[in-house]
C-alpha cells in the first residue's frame, strides 16, 4: 500500500523558493528508484536561459536526493516541483540560468542510492548582445555627442520601445587626455551637477527613444533605434563684451585641447565611453546586452572629402554638391579658418594625436554645406583649407593659389563664380588672394572678410582694379575689426561695391547664444548678416559673377 506524504513534505516543497546564487544544490522528493533525469526546452528571454529538467521516479516519492548543479558561471534560479499524490512519479523543475558574455554548460546531477550518478547538461547561449554608434551635431557653439543609434540585429515595431526602456551614462576624454567633469564657464553646468556620477561619468538625459530604418528616419518597423538625449550647452551675456558657457554634462564633443598656451590650443576631438542599460524587457527579444562601437560624426561632415593633398602642408575639406556636372557648372567658396583651429599632430604618452578637419566644426564652417546656404546657391563646393601650426599669411599665397587652381581644374566649377572667405586669422589668408597679381592669381566674384582685415588705399585701389565686391562684417566691441570702417572708406573712395555690417558694442548673439564680441562670424553662418534692403549675406553671394 502506498503511504501518504507527510504534511511537513508537501509544505517544504510547496514554498521552497528562488535559491540564492552561491547555492548549488537542493533536495528534491523522489522514490528509492530514480530513473530520470533530462533537460527539456530551455529559451533564452529578458536575459535568462529557462526550461524544465524533468525527473522521474519508480514508486512512492517519500525520499529525497539532493540535485546539483556545475559549470554555470551565471545566476541559477530554481523553481521545484511539490507532490501531488501518492501515484505521482514525475515532476518538472524549473530552471532559469542568468545569460552571460560566453557559453555555459551547466550540468544537473542526482546521485542513485545504488551511487549511480543521472546527469543531464544545458549549453547556455551567450546573452545578445546589440552594438550602439554615438552621434555627434555641430552647431554653431561647438561639437556635441548627442545620442545613439542602436543595430538590435532584429526587426523591432514602433511600439516596443520608449525613452524609458534604457538607460545611460557616459564618460568623456579630451584629446590632451583631460577627463571632462568640471563644472562652471566652459565646463559642464551647475545647474546640472546632480547628473555627475563617480570617476567623471556623467548620467545622460534621454528625451527619446524611437524605431528608425538605415537612414536614421523615424520608422513604424525597423532594426535599428535612436536614442536623442539633452546636448548642447547654455550661454549668457558676460560684461560688456563676453559670454559665458555652460555645457549638458558629457556632451561636449571637441575642444582647444592640444597644445599649450591660449593662443597655441588648437580644436580637437574628444573621445566618449558610453554605457547602456536596458531598463524595461523588450517584446520579442528580451533584455539585451549593449556594445558601443563607432563615435559618427555630423552627417555633414561626413559630406566633406578630406584627401586633398595640400601643397605646403595641411588639410582641405572639400564639399562637391550632387548637382554639379559638365553641363552645370557650380560656384566655389574657399572659407579658411580662424587661429584654434590649425592642423596639428603631437604625442601624448606615446600615442599621436591630431585633429584633421577641426576647422569644421570648431567654429561651424559646416554650415556652407548646410541646406540654407546650399539651396540659395543651387549647389556649390566648398573648399575649407587647415593651415598648419603656421597658420594663415601671405607665405603661404603660392601653396593656395596652387590649391585653388587645382581643385577648380578637377572639379565642375564655374570659373566666374569663385569667392572666397575667411575668419579672425583667417582674414590673413583672404587679403593676399585677393590682392595677389601672381600669375597663378584666381579671379575672384567676391569676398567677405569677417572679424579681421584691412586694406589701405593703394591695397583698395588694386581691388577696385580687379573689379569685384568684399563684404566686411565685424563687432564695433571686437579689436580684429577696428580698422573695417576705414578699410570700408578706403574700398568706396577707390570704386569698390564695398559693403559694411558693423554691429554694435557688446556680445555676438544669434538670436539663441551668446559669443564674444570677435565671433561674428555666427551672424555669417547663421545667414544673419542683411543689408538695408533685407538682402542677405549668402543671397548676395548667390548673384555675383564675373
Amino acid at each position: 500500500m502506498n503511504k501518504p506524504l507527510s504534511p511537513f513534505v508537501i509544505f517544504t516543497f510547496l514554498l521552497l523558493s528562488t535559491l540564492p546564487a552561491y547555492m548549488t544544490c537542493i533536495s528534491i522528493p523522489v522514490s528509492d528508484n530514480v530513473n530520470k533525469l533530462s533537460a527539456g526546452k530551455f529559451v533564452a528571454k529578458t536575459g535568462w536561459f529557462s526550461g524544465i529538467i524533468n525527473v522521474g521516479w519508480k514508486g512512492n516519492a517519500n525520499k529525497s536526493v539532493d540535485l546539483t548543479w556545475a559549470g554555470n558561471v551565471g545566476e541559477v534560479k530554481i523553481r521545484p516541483y511539490s507532490i501531488e499524490s501518492n501515484k505521482q512519479q514525475s515532476g518538472a523543475i524549473g530552471v532559469s540560468i542568468e545569460q552571460t558574455d560566453e557559453v555555459q554548460h551547466v550540468t544537473f546531477s542526482v546521485k542513485k542510492i545504488n551511487g549511480e550518478t543521472l546527469s543531464s547538461t544545458v549549453t547556455v547561449p551567450p546573452a545578445a548582445v546589440a552594438s550602439f554608434d554615438v552621434l555627434r551635431t555641430s552647431i554653431n557653439p561647438g561639437y556635441y555627442f548627442s545620442g545613439a543609434i542602436i543595430d538590435m540585429g532584429v526587426m523591432l515595431n514602433a511600439n516596443a520601445i520608449n525613452k524609458d526602456t534604457f538607460r545611460a551614462k557616459a564618460r568623456i576624454t579630451e584629446a590632451n587626455g583631460e577627463l571632462q567633469g568640471s563644472f562652471g564657464n566652459y565646463g559642464w553646468d551647475p545647474g546640472m551637477s546632480n547628473r555627475a556620477l563617480e570617476d567623471n561619468w556623467a548620467t545622460w538625459n534621454i528625451l527619446d527613444a524611437y524605431v528608425v530604418d538605415t537612414d536614421g528616419n523615424r520608422a513604424d518597423i525597423g532594426q535599428y533605434i535612436r536614442l536623442d538625449i539633452e546636448w548642447g550647452t547654455r550661454t549668457e551675456q558676460s560684461g560688456s563684451s563676453s559670454a559665458n558657457r555652460y555645457d549638458v554634462p558629457a556632451t561636449r564633443a571637441s575642444w582647444y585641447k592640444l597644445g599649450t598656451g591660449s593662443w597655441s590650443t588648437y580644436h580637437s576631438f574628444a573621445n566618449i565611453e558610453v554605457i547602456i542599460d536596458q531598463e524595461m524587457a523588450i517584446d520579442g527579444i528580451g533584455t539585451l546586452t549593449y556594445s558601443q562601437n563607432e563615435i559618427r560624426h555630423d552627417p555633414l561632415f561626413d559630406a566633406f572629402d578630406p584627401t586633398l593633398e595640400v601643397p605646403g602642408g595641411g588639410r582641405a575639406p572639400i564639399y562637391r554638391p550632387d548637382n554639379a556636372s559638365e553641363d552645370n557648372l557650380r560656384p566655389l567658396l574657399v572659407w579658411f579658418h580662424g587661429t584654434g583651429e590649425r592642423y596639428i599632430s603631437m604625442d601624448i604618452n606615446g600615442v599621436t594625436v591630431d585633429n584633421p578637419c577641426a576647422n569644421l566644426i570648431g567654429n561651424r564652417a559646416l554650415s556652407f554645406a548646410d541646406n540654407e546656404f546650399q539651396s540659395i546657391m543651387g549647389g556649390a563646393y566648398v573648399l575649407a583649407p587647415q593651415s598648419t601650426t603656421s597658420g594663415w599669411n601671405a607665405g603661404r599665397l603660392n601653396d593656395m593659389e596652387a590649391l585653388i587652381n587645382k581643385v577648380v581644374a578637377e572639379n565642375f566649377i564655374d570659373p566666374d563664380r569663385i569667392f572666397v572667405g575667411g575668419l579672425s586669422m583667417g582674414t590673413g589668408m583672404t587679403s593676399p588672394l585677393v590682392l595677389s597679381t601672381t600669375e597663378n592669381s584666381i579671379n575672384f566674384a567676391g569676398a567677405m572678410l569677417v572679424s579681421g582685415g584691412s586694406f589701405n588705399q593703394d591695397q583698395a585701389a588694386t581691388i577696385a582694379r580687379k573689379g569685384f565686391p568684399i563684404y566686411l562684417v565685424s563687432n564695433t566691441s571686437d579689436f580684429a575689426g577696428a580698422d573695417h570702417i576705414n578699410t570700408y572708406n578706403n574700398l568706396i573712395e577707390a570704386g569698390v561695391n564695398a559693403k559694411l555690417m558693423r554691429y554694435p558694442e557688446g556680445p555676438v548673439f544669434d538670436g539663441e547664444y551668446f559669443f564674444g564680441a570677435h565671433d561674428s562670424w555666427n551672424y555669417v553662418y547663421n545667414n544673419l548678416v542683411a543689408d538695408e534692403d533685407g538682402e542677405t549675406i549668402f543671397e548676395w553671394l548667390a548673384k555675383l559673377k564675373r
